[in-house]
């Protein structure tokens, strides 16, 4: 009777993406949204693209969502192939940012990097023919159950990697039990960014022998973070940068959390006129929009890519402008000459961004009180007061004000975040643990085949 339930639930689940899916696409097309890659989201490849996939012969196939998994995903992928020189790669996303940046950080000749095929039988199977994965490592909260029935009927093992579940998915979760249990059935392994992880899995539908607590990759950020003398050097120059002057930057931030940072940012400026700012919108087609809120807020600003080389953006930076970020992969590289830092998605009730970043940089660090999709990360950071949080503009400005008047405050936060960075790593190592005892033979193995 549950196998029932669970088949018919996967059923409904399929008949509910025909029906919807039209309306979807054309709710983005009437409010002027773009849907690219939509041949490779159909699994329809170009035969030059086939020909590349061909040539991999049987990779690994990891899924990442944006550009936050795709970075966390590096030092994982990295140990992989080191263990497995000889193997491919696919790398699919779902958003064209993280694409992007896949193809900046992680494409080469053995790795090509696509859109996920739409989660519907003729489409995933389409995908999984033409990819013919040897292993598929699932980051973080992407559970799709087509594409694992699929590869599970085509013999292709499953792991989930980074597991993690937030409050609202869960309870979401629960609603559709029998299906979950019917999408987590074919995956060998679950391994999760906290004990708290491990037991909603379990909760849902996953096998409690299945799960093991490895930590969380994001703690792994690649310790040349914290050493890019030269680059550095270039951003202060093209920002006007000068000793005395203090840089500011807001990353991934949300709608409505610009105003507050413009309104905190012109109340500071009075008393500290070497303050800059620097928002990076947490989507950069936004920028527009935030051109119109700085406006508002009868402050001038000037984009990122149109400061060029250093004498222009010398030219253009006044003393008060607000630069806003609309290039990808730089924000690193910002928050490693910033002064202060602060988080976004968390002012606003999004579930928060990226914390270890800027821990692993020592930058002091502000962020708002909504960091449930970062639960374990922000807890880890919070108890030894490695992180402010605040939770109005008044709390901000007052938090910032703090940090400016006493700068030893400010070094002391950025030692205490960067002292929890470094006792948290270790996710990819024991990761890569796993999956080499669970699959290494079988990935050898078909190494020595295609060699032969």
């Amino acid at each position: 009777m549950n196998r029932l339930i669970r088949v018919l639930s996967l059923l409904l689940y399929q008949i509910l993406l025909v029906l919807l899916g039209p309306w979807i696409l054309l709710a983005r097309f009437l409010q002027g949204k773009r849907l690219p890659g939509l041949r490779e989201r159909l699994a329809c490849y170009s035969r030059q693209r086939r020909d590349l996939l061909r040539g991999l012969q049987r990779p690994i196939w990891i899924h990442l969502v944006s550009v936050g998994e795709v970075l966390a995903a590096r030092p994982l992928i990295e140990e992989l192939r080191r263990r497995f020189p000889g193997r491919g790669w696919v790398v699919t996303t779902t958003t064209s940012t993280g694409r992007e940046v896949a193809k900046k950080s992680l494409q080469d000749s053995k790795t090509v990097v696509l859109y996920l095929p739409w989660d519907f039988s003729p489409v995933v199977r389409r995908a999984v023919r033409a990819i013919q994965p040897e292993l598929f490592l699932c980051f973080e909260t992407e559970l799709w159950p087509i594409l694992f029935h699929e590869l599970a009927s085509a013999g292709v093992p499953i792991a989930v990697v980074n597991g993690r579940i937030s409050p609202a998915t869960y309870h979401r979760y629960l609603w559709v039990r029998p299906l979950m249990e019917q999408a987590l059935s074919p995956v060998s392994l679950f391994l999760t960014q906290s004990p708290q992880d491990a037991r909603r899995y379990a909760a849902i539908g996953a096998a409690k022998d299945r799960l093991v607590v490895t930590g969380n990759l994001k703690w792994d950020t690649p310790a040349s973070l914290s050493s890019d003398g030269n680059g550095s050097d270039r951003l202060r120059a093209l920002l006007n940068l000068i000793p005395v002057q203090l840089l500011w930057t807001a990353g991934s931030t949300h709608p409505g959390e610009e105003r507050i940072l413009l309104q905190v940012y012109k109340q500071l400026k009075g008393q500290w006129p070497q303050l800059r700012l620097l928002i990076a919108p947490r989507h950069p087609e936004r920028i527009p929009e935030v051109e119109q809120e700085t406006e508002r807020a009868g402050l001038k600003s000037v984009r990122r890519s149109q400061l060029g080389e250093v004498s222009r953006g010398q030219a253009l930076l006044g003393s008060d402008a607000v630069i806003l970020l609309d290039t990808l992969g730089e924000l690193t590289s910002f928050y490693r000459i910033s002064h202060l830092v602060f988080v976004g998605g968390s002012l606003v009730p999004h579930g928060g961004h990226n914390l270890v970043e800027p821990a692993a940089l020592s930058r002091p660090i502000l962020t708002g009180p909504h960091l449930h999709n970062f639960q374990a990360v922000s807890e880890a950071l919070r108890q030894p007061n490695g992180i402010l949080v605040v939770h109005s503009a008044e709390e901000l400005e007052q938090a910032v004000r703090r940090l400016l008047q006493d700068p030893a405050q400010a070094l002391g936060l950025g030692r205490r975040a960067y002292a929890v960075f470094q006792e948290n790593q270790g996710a990819a190592q024991r990761s890569a643990d796993l999956i080499t005892l669970r699959w290494g033979n079988r990935l050898r193995e078909t190494e020595k085949v295609r060699d032969a």
